[in-house]
């Protein structure tokens, strides 16, 4: 197989697997727990965020700061409900939309479950001209 379509099959897979992670999920299943797909995400991002309450429900909304010099594409981020200790208690994967360009920022409001606290992380982007990195 050549090196097209073995990119193209992993592109595939991992589109499918994105897809299929975006529902919020209990982290108290066994093996299934998300991490982000981006070690070391925070030279080149900064996430802000606070729980709150928008129309009844509850959302952590906050800001994801591009600090590199190219553009961030197909992000997504990790929100965590955390309980009292600091177990991963639910877990969503949140698309943030639109790009987001060099030194620009984004905002986002991801609907949540009640939990004690929260945890916002880079769960994966790829990255536009300018530069490399990401998936």
């Amino acid at each position: 197989m050549n090196a097209t379509k073995v990119l193209a099959i992993a592109m595939l897979i991992g589109g499918i697997a994105g897809c299929a992670s975006t529902q919020t999920m209990s982290a108290s299943a066994p093996g299934r727990q998300l991490q982000s797909l981006v070690p070391g995400w925070e030279r080149f991002f900064t996430i802000e965020w606070q729980a709150g309450t928008q129309r009844g429900q509850r959302v952590v909304s906050g800001t994801v700061n591009n600090r590199y010099g190219a553009t961030a594409t197909r992000v997504q981020l990790l929100v965590e409900g955390l309980d009292d200790k600091g177990a991963v208690v639910s877990q969503r994967v949140v698309w943030l939309g639109p790009n987001i360009g060099p030194f620009d920022t984004a905002r986002f409001d991801a609907p949540v479950g009640p939990a004690a606290n929260y945890r916002v992380t880079m769960f994966a982007y790829d990255q536009g001209r300018g530069g490399g990195g990401g998936l």
